[in-house]
């Protein structure tokens, strides 16, 4: 399937806003060339609902959409949930019908709502799995059997879904091409390290705090959502005001992060190796690749085959001893130039045509996945 002016329905497990998602940049770079209806999750559910799903939409640009509905009943148990889907959807293509908007691709993220592609009148449909799934999730059991065929960006994630007997493509996060390039812009700081992302339990918060301690004439910018309220290290270094080279900015629009990105020294992502899941990739990682910066970060088993590319470390002091050994005598240039040549390789051009590939059939079960690669040693 050509991936071009098609109806394409997006089902994302979060909202659109500023703060992006892998299901928000296919959104966005699908709709260059495709007409996108990017569907928000319901607001929590009220008695007002149980009349009818209101739906209503929110123009973005001429090719992308966000639709916005609610739940016509609480999803109590599995005959209110399968109910709810039931009519959720059909509400839904109702008003597609009206709109005169048939339905050539449907694409979902997320496990927990609208799993039956086929009541939205769907052509077909994909699951695109970025993350881990468990069967701890209701809907998993609902959409992974009823999809026509399943991506992942990991080949742990697709051992875990092989039974479903779905074809199946392994792929890789994705960056868009217009992340290689940023425009000027004045920094609040100099010579800084640079984490983006969520700020939630899945962040090494003691890690974070030995790395920020460890060099004080170093200034770490923090962008994103901060999600760790009560927690009392992670509030005092973070929102605190504590630490003296710690700068919290909050949360930026995704299309601004580029800026920060291309003026830091370095990049830093202290993920708790431990979470489920944590340990296979992160978004950001090909951000940062993009404009050559060195990343200090766990080990990601999708990035060992580029290890040498990254300052990949599960041990804390390992860790700290790269990163001052960086800040002391620095890098080879050529690393720069290697990260954004490895970054060119994962553009939402060169994946589309990947999924494009697999719908029409032509590739199964290749993979973008890790191989047995060392990590390689840089001097």
């Amino acid at each position: 399937m050509e991936l071009r002016g098609k109806n394409i329905i997006i089902v994302s497990n979060e909202g659109w806003g500023d703060i992006w998602f892998s299901k928000h940049n296919y959104a966005y770079e699908l709709s260059k060339h495709n007409n996108v209806l990017f569907l928000d999750p319901p607001r929590r559910w009220s008695p007002m609902d149980l009349l009818r799903s209101r739906i209503g939409y929110t123009t973005i640009s001429p090719s992308l959409r966000v639709l916005r509905y609610t739940n016509r009943i609480p999803s109590l148990n599995d005959r209110l949930f399968e109910l709810n889907n039931t009519w959720v959807s059909r509400d839904i293509r109702q008003r597609l019908k009206t709109d005169g908007w048939p339905v050539d691709l449907f694409i979902t993220f997320d496990p927990a709502r609208l799993y039956e592609p086929t009541l939205l009148g769907a052509g077909t449909s994909l699951f695109i799995a970025v993350d881990a799934y468990d069967g701890r999730i209701r809907g998993e059991r609902y959409v992974f059997d009823r999809v026509d065929r399943i991506v992942t960006i990991s080949e742990q994630i697709s051992k875990d879904l092989v039974h479903y007997g779905k074809p199946l493509l392994t792929i890789s996060h994705a960056i868009s091409s217009e992340e290689f390039e940023a425009p000027f812009q004045a920094m609040p700081q100099h010579e800084f390290g640079l984490y983006v992302g969520t700020l939630d339990k899945r962040v090494d918060i003691g890690l974070l705090k030995e790395i920020t301690e460890a060099h004080p004439e170093v200034p770490f910018l923090l962008i994103g959502r901060f999600a760790l309220r009560g927690v009392e290290e992670a509030e005092r270094l973070i929102q605190g005001g504590r630490h003296g080279n710690v700068h919290y900015l909050g949360v930026l629009p995704f299309k601004e992060l580029k800026a920060y990105i291309a003026a830091s020294r370095f990049c830093i992502s202290p993920m708790d190796f431990t979470w489920p899941g944590n340990d296979i990739s992160h978004h950001k990682i090909f951000q940062y690749l993009a404009f050559g910066k060195p990343v200090f970060c766990n080990i990601f088993t999708e990035y060992i085959p580029i290890g040498h590319l990254l300052y990949m470390r599960n041990d804390r002091q390992e860790l700290l001893t790269d990163l001052a050994h960086f800040l002391a005598n620095g890098e080879s240039r050529s690393l720069a130039t290697d990260r954004i040549e490895h970054a060119r390789t994962k553009t939402y051009e060169v994946i589309l045509r990947r999924i494009e590939e697999f719908l029409e059939g032509t590739t199964h079960g290749v993979s973008d996945g890790p191989s047995n690669a060392i990590l390689d040693q840089r001097g």
